[in-house]
């Protein structure tokens, strides 16, 4: 597929023009035009969702009441991808690609969504807020319960090892689950002092009613029925809490009813996020694991851009928008060694309807193509006050920093499209792509 790219990458007509300005603190370098984007939004602020343990196992104080089933998108996380959505198209309008009014042509447009309702519901909230009384709408598999586009594994593209994935997340963990539970001591001492952790059905095997805490646990990684694998213990409840906190705080719940009144400020839950981090980077951005859930995204994300490319955007496609889960976003940060420091959050954070923004950009004076990523996401405090966003007061952006392409591109985050391309090919597991 490199190969391919990369001798038509040469063929390129001269697009768009564009001028240097200063837009939510993200600079368009004076000699770069915006060709097109592809945007890879995480879904909004949705209800908790039970899994292993369920959540009532883990807590002493009952979990808040939420107004919509398990796992669904909420009426405040639609309100806030739709004020997300108004800022890309201030934002977007500003660099040329979209008028500031009017609906954008046909064809310019392309939205796609997982099967749940909170990826659904996101994708249309987001398209409502970038161009309202449009009628845009996002496509999905309809029926169908998984999207293998999203969940490669689960729809049985393909399927993961779970003796090469035991080991290679064993290996990314330092070679011992135990010591790297000792080095996060602290962080684990402080999330049981929220969770007051732990009912005794975590503790004991035998039936025994006497409770425990998170110190207690251990971890360990749990081969699933499915062949997948998934760790278990307490840096994975610590994650699945901290994640539960942040969005009861993006909701707007009470005080007292974020992490029960005991964790309720941004810097509080910033703080119980360490082990969420620590989670993900185990079994999203492990690279085998990674590879196996991302490379049908991944595809399908070079493949827009190369359409761009080829046509120097003369196709007429502007944008094109998917929508999926943070652990999409792992998968593709993992595979591709893309790293970003949003302001407020940890290291590689994915906050609900934060996205990456792949830019294929062309340079004026050579017609030579570049990609560009940001990672752009309203702040929790954002999210809790539903504040309104444009290029005034805009939510925060990180560049990503591309591992594969330092020392290749320019100072302000550019990768040279062919470098890209073949950091791609190399990265994609081609077994986990169905055909199209």
């Amino acid at each position: 597929m490199a190969s391919r790219i990369l001798m038509r990458s040469h063929i390129l007509p001269a697009a768009i023009l564009s001028t240097a300005l200063m837009v939510g603190d993200v600079a368009a370098a004076a000699d770069f035009a915006l060709v097109s984007t592809v945007v890879v939004s995480r879904h909004g602020v949705r209800s908790p969702i039970g899994g292993h343990p369920p959540l009532a196992a883990f807590a002493t104080d009952p979990w808040p009441s939420w107004p919509v089933p398990s796992g669904h998108l909420t009426p405040r996380g639609a309100e806030l991808a739709k004020l997300l959505g108004a800022y890309y198209r201030k934002y977007y309008a500003a660099r040329g690609l979209f008028r500031a009014e009017a609906c954008p042509p046909l064809g310019a447009v392309s939205a796609w969504a997982d099967v749940d309702q909170r990826t659904l519901v996101t994708a249309q909230s987001l398209l409502d807020g970038m161009f309202p009384g449009c009628n845009l709408a996002p496509s999905s598999l309809g029926d169908a319960k998984v999207d293998p586009l999203f969940h490669p594994t689960r729809a049985g593209v393909c399927r993961v090892d779970p003796n090469q994935a035991s080991q290679a997340v064993m290996s990314r963990a330092g070679g011992s689950l135990a010591s790297l539970q000792r080095k996060l001591q602290t962080q684990i001492e402080a999330m049981q002092s929220v969770l007051k952790c732990c009912q005794p059905v975590l503790c004991h095997e035998d039936g025994a009613t006497a409770s425990c805490s998170l110190q207690d646990l251990r971890s360990a990684i749990v081969k699933e029925e499915s062949g997948n694998v998934r760790l278990s213990g307490p840096i994975s409840i610590a994650s699945t809490a901290s994640e539960v906190f942040l969005l009861e705080y993006a909701e707007g719940l009470p005080d007292n009813q974020v992490a029960w009144g005991r964790a309720s400020s941004a810097e509080a839950i910033r703080s119980l996020m360490q082990l969420h981090v620590v989670q993900f980077d185990l079994m999203q951005r492990t690279p085998y694991l990674a590879a196996r859930q991302g490379s049908a995204l991944v595809d399908r994300i070079v493949l827009a851009l190369q359409r761009a490319a080829e046509t120097g955007g003369s196709d007429g496609r502007k944008l094109t928008l998917f929508v999926g889960h943070d652990t999409n976003l792992a998968n593709v940060g993992g595979m591709l060694g893309l790293h970003w420091s949003l302001p407020s959050y940890l290291t590689d954070a994915t906050p609900p309807a934060g996205a990456m923004h792949f830019e294929l950009l062309r340079d004026r004076e050579t017609n030579a193509y570049a990609v560009r990523i940001r990672y752009v996401s309203q702040t929790l405090d954002q999210m809790r006050r539903a504040t309104p966003l444009d290029l005034t007061d805009p939510p925060v952006t990180a560049m990503v920093d591309i591992e594969g392409c330092k020392g290749k591109g320019g100072a302000d985050g550019t990768c040279p499209w062919s470098d890209f391309a073949t950091l791609a090919d190399s990265a994609i597991d081609r077994a986990c792509v169905a055909p199209r």
